[in-house]
């Protein structure tokens, strides 16, 4: 629920070693946070052909600083977003404050659904605009830090409005060097991973950890321990989660899915509610709950078989035997290169 696909605004994967790779780990749909006008078309053709490839829900361009921005450039850019066939907008930030108000305002006047950063009012600017889902973790940080009661309070609120919240977890894990570089090249799919792109990932890697300060992997440390607080009091409040590692450097096509669910459930969650986040929450906040996100008679058929129970332990979620693509049974060793 929060990827950005191959290209300029992503990753530089392979197309469709990207997307089999996703399949081969039972990653059956990918909502799309940064949008292109090429993904309209990947989108179409890949559901006319019925190519193996996840569903796609496509993301508009984003919403970001701009110093020609005004209410009505908004107004006419979620307008043509929306009917060009994007399925939402996404907000990068930047904004004024009155700013991101008018553009959400528009937007539910639009029936068209905002996802994205929090703004420079922070989690409550997003709650009072009713935002439909509140993407990373610096937001609710932020929110503990100045006042954990208050967000209690707009924990609740999100819970009653049905404001989502994605976290993207394991890919603040990478990013403040929580893993060491060892634990990172063996994680499971990455020999999957073109030589290409590995290479740039240990680079990278390997750059910020000579560049990273004495003091600041402790203070990522602290920092991810402040929002496990968080995560707990909007888990107690009932707020609904959706499951994504992100994209970037370590984060595997639809294997890192299994390292999230993970970091969520030793936060709180129980597998069951991983589960129920990573499947039906994805399709009610999509509007699709009626096609999909639980298994019944008449419904969409995308599913994951897998050799282990999932709600035993977690890390079964990896052991997968294949996907049901749209009725269509594909085993995983027909989605993988030559092992490597």
């Amino acid at each position: 629920m929060h990827a950005h696909l191959p290209g300029k605004e992503g990753t530089l994967h392979p197309l469709d070693t990207y997307f089999r790779l996703q399949l081969a780990a039972g990653v059956v749909g990918l909502r799309s946070m940064r949008g292109d006008s090429s993904h309209l078309h990947w989108r179409d053709s890949l559901r006319r052909t019925a190519a193996l490839a996840p569903r796609l829900y496509l993301g508009a361009p984003v919403f970001n600083r701009d110093k020609s921005y005004s209410a009505l450039k908004g107004r006419v850019l979620l307008a043509r977003y929306q009917a060009s066939g994007y399925d939402f907008a996404k907000y990068l930030g930047g904004l004024t404050v009155p700013q991101y108000d008018s553009l959400l305002t528009d937007a539910h006047r639009l029936g068209f659904k905002v996802a994205g950063h929090a703004p420079a009012s922070g989690v409550g600017g997003a709650v009072a605009a009713r935002m439909a889902s509140i993407e990373h973790i610096e937001a609710f940080i932020q929110a503990y830090q100045q006042d954990s009661v208050q967000l209690q309070q707009l924990a609740r609120q999100m819970a009653a409005d049905r404001i989502f919240t994605c976290p993207d977890l394991y890919w603040y894990k990478v990013n403040w060097l929580q893993y060491p570089l060892d634990y990172l090249q063996k994680l499971p799919g990455v020999a999957y991973v073109s030589a290409p792109v590995r290479q740039e990932w240990q680079e990278w890697w390997t750059a910020q950890n000579q560049q990273l300060p004495p003091v600041a992997r402790p203070q990522f440390t602290a920092f991810l321990r402040t929002y496990g607080q968080a995560f707990r009091i909007m888990h107690k409040a009932g707020v609904q989660f959706l499951i994504s590692p992100g994209d970037g450097p370590f984060v595997i096509p639809g294997y890192s899915m299994a390292q999230e669910l993970g970091l969520l459930v030793k936060l709180g969650l129980s597998p069951y509610e991983a589960l129920r986040a990573a499947t039906y929450n994805a399709a009610v906040w999509l509007g699709e709950q009626d096609q999909r996100g639980t298994l019944a008679p008449g419904k969409a058929a995308d599913l994951v078989l897998l050799d282990a129970n999932p709600l035993e332990n977690i890390a079964n979620i990896g052991l997968v035997r294949g996907v049901v693509l749209n009725g269509r049974w594909v085993p995983v060793a027909q989605l993988l290169p030559t092992q490597p």
